[in-house]
């Protein structure tokens, strides 16, 4: 793997981390942005190093190099991932809190974002996606709409009569 498929593997790891484990707040962000720099500055000297001695042309050193940091990007994240009951994700997995599917599609949710711009109201925290509309009604408050502005016009129109 060269530095661009390790520096994947570490944005994946991330992303995987923060999904399964979604309980963290502004710390959690600052904590993986400083992982992030921290494990690209260790992939960087890695890739330099490889690359002065030859030893991206060593297939087995170069799976154990990648092996050996991943490994190392989990370690970092599961031991030391802030969440807001304090306690770490490896000592959930050793307790036996494992993630279940609600946990991973609340942390899916903190990725995703609100395109419905027209019915939004910025005062309530709903969300508005996959939601169901009366059709018939929504029509009905269109040609509403439409034929009140158009009278509008009509009535502001004075035009003389011949």
């Amino acid at each position: 793997m060269n530095g661009w498929q390790r520096f994947a593997l570490l944005i994946l790891c991330c992303f995987t981390v923060m999904v399964l484990y979604p309980d963290f707040g502004t710390p959690g962000w600052t904590f993986i942005g400083i992982v992030m720099a921290m494990w690209t500055g260790v992939i960087m000297i890695l890739s330099i190093i490889s690359n002065l001695f030859g030893l991206y042309r060593l297939e087995t050193f170069n799976k154990l190099i990648t092996f050996v940091l991943l490994c190392g990007i989990m370690y970092s994240l599961l031991w030391y991932f802030p969440q807001e009951d304090k306690v770490t994700p490896i000592n959930k997995i050793k307790y036996g809190e494992i993630p279940t599917k609600a946990d991973m599609e609340r942390g899916l949710k903190r990725f995703t974002f609100n395109f419905d711009f027209v019915r939004r109201n910025a005062r309530r925290k709903e969300n508005f996606i996959n939601q169901d509309l009366d059709g018939d009604k929504v029509k009905k408050e269109i040609k509403k709409k439409i034929s009140d502005t158009t009278d509008e016009i009509v009535e502001s129109i004075d035009l003389p009569v011949e």
